[in-house]
């Protein structure tokens, strides 16, 4: 009995057990900013992949296979088979309001299923981006 007291209120102890307490919730939040960090990373070169698609197959070199272009482009970004889904509109009236006299807009969505090496609670969405570039004949 005299040792179960000793031990209560021996003091050596108390940083560890405060740090077994801490650390969980930290880690959590390193884990999660860098999975956050991960997917803005992956939506801003989802963006650019989408810009240069529409631009390329308004200016006419890709017309013909724009998924195989917006491949190789995110691949480029280090995002090999990001592209899940390519959906290209090349004569929209107009894009995001905005419509130009005698021309058209090029507008390319891209869906991509985020991987996420993370369980549960980070599980990412799948992102969605677009992009419009006029095309005049």
């Amino acid at each position: 009995m005299k040792h179960g007291r000793g031990l209560a209120r021996d003091g050596r102890a108390a940083a560890a057990i405060e740090f077994a307490l801490v650390a969980g919730v930290l880690l959590m939040m390193l884990v999660g900013g860098i999975e956050l960090g991960l997917q803005w990373w992956t939506r801003d070169c989802l963006q650019m992949t989408a810009d240069l698609t529409a631009r390329c197959v308004a200016v006419g070199p890709c017309r013909d296979d724009p998924l195989a272009f917006a491949s190789a482009q995110a691949a480029d970004w280090a995002l090999p088979g990001a592209v899940a889904a390519l959906s290209v509109d090349d004569s929209a009236p107009s894009c995001h309001g905005v419509s130009i006299q005698g021309g058209w807009f090029v507008i390319v969505r891209i869906r991509s299923d985020l991987w996420s090496g993370l369980s549960f609670p980070f599980v990412s969405p799948s992102l969605s981006v677009s992009a419009c570039y006029p095309s005049v004949p």
